[in-house]
């Protein structure tokens, strides 16, 4: 049975992976079972609610299927990169894994978001992934809801440490960082694929 995963956990691209895909041939399959029975108890004729109503139950298909798009091209990180990226956090770090994030641009994967103090740290492994697009979509994301915070992303494990050795190991968050914070919290766990 698969076990579920809730978004921003550690396994949760393979889980989200694997019940796309579950949903995708199930709904296929309940289409078709539909038109069939529709053909069998019309003598054979297509011309029938049951044609219709299989017709409607693509739809969900291929929404489905839109999801698998986005999210099949992403790889999840492995225990190794788990363990390096556990870590860097303090106390009051918030991490998400497998983040696949839309805009109307482009589909775009971190292996890991921290939330920390007063910063959004990103970090990708990919070298190919465009990290200014990333950085500039969380800014505009911040910037529209009006949120306080930082926003770095990086795709370099020396970069990423640095970061995290950088930052004030006391920072004290004003009232309206805190409940930004939470905000933003919720905001990506929300914007998870």
């Amino acid at each position: 049975m698969l076990k579920k995963k809730e978004r921003g956990e550690w396994g949760y691209l393979k889980y989200r992976r694997t019940s796309l895909t579950l949903m995708f041939f199930g709904v296929l399959a309940a289409a078709a079972a539909i038109f069939v029975i529709g053909l069998a108890l019309n003598k054979w004729e297509t011309t029938n609610i049951f044609t219709v109503v299989a017709i409607l139950g693509v739809l969900p298909a291929a929404k489905i299927l839109v999801l698998m798009i986005v999210v099949y091209p992403h790889k999840a990180i492995n225990e190794e990169e788990k363990i390096f990226l556990d870590g860097l956090l303090q106390e009051e770090d918030k991490i998400f894994y497998d983040a696949v994030f839309t805009s109307s641009e482009r589909s775009m994967h971190l292996d890991a978001i921290f939330v920390t103090g007063h910063q959004i740290i990103g970090y990708t492994s990919d070298k190919k992934d465009k990290i200014d697009k990333i950085e500039a979509y969380f800014k505009n994301e911040m910037n529209l809801r009006k949120l306080d915070h930082t926003v770095f992303i990086t795709n370099s494990d020396k970069t990423l440490a640095n970061r995290f050795k950088m930052r004030s190991a006391n920072e004290e968050l004003s009232g309206k960082q805190q409940r930004d914070r939470e905000n933003i919290l919720e905001f990506i766990k929300v914007s998870i694929v």
